[in-house]
């Protein structure tokens, strides 16, 4: 299964993800960036993921805590559950599932030209552990998909105004 974790005695946790996707475009600027500075896949994927889970805490941690209302659950034991044993340890909704604020990747999509990268795992603390499987749950997508448009949307979001230069400035033609 591509969203468990492989617990550590660090307080860091291996969240495995055997894969994702990323296009031709964005393939060719990580590379580009790796080679640049010297950072692994692996680290850039993590870094991406727990950049956009630190952008949006309040919303993954919300809907932590509307989920565990509605399971009937304290927010503490549901992190302890989703974090340890994942979502499927989760015992049923006591309440019926309303109102789900609007998710903040609902506009972005991979598209079909994207390719398959081999990745193993990412790395993530355990709130971050927590706030990606909530967020893989309300996204109702699964955890290579939801990666996908995470390191889509940071390499759209992000490019032009923070890695570009630094890619460029690699040729010292293009100091200025």
């Amino acid at each position: 299964m591509d969203d468990h974790i492989e617990p550590s005695n660090e307080m860091a946790e291996k969240f495995i993800l055997t894969y994702y996707y990323v296009t031709p475009e964005d393939e060719d600027r990580l590379k580009a960036f790796r080679e640049c500075s010297g950072d692994t896949e692996k680290t850039l994927v993590t870094q991406y993921v727990r950049g956009w889970l630190s952008n949006n805490r309040d919303y993954y941690l919300g809907l932590g805590r509307m989920d565990a209302q509605l399971r009937g659950m304290s927010f503490k034991d549901w992190g302890m559950a989703i974090v340890t044993k994942g979502v499927e340890s989760l015992p049923p909704y006591k309440e019926e599932i309303r109102d789900i604020p609007p998710n903040p990747l609902q506009q972005i999509s991979v598209p079909p030209n994207a390719k398959r990268r081999s990745i193993n795992y990412i790395t993530l603390g355990k709130q971050n552990v927590a706030m990606l499987r909530v967020g893989i749950l309300y996204d109702r997508d699964n955890a290579v998909g939801f990666v996908s448009r995470i390191v889509r949307e940071h390499l759209l979001r992000n490019w032009e105004k923070r890695y570009k230069s630094q890619v460029d400035a690699e040729n010292f033609e293009n100091w200025s």
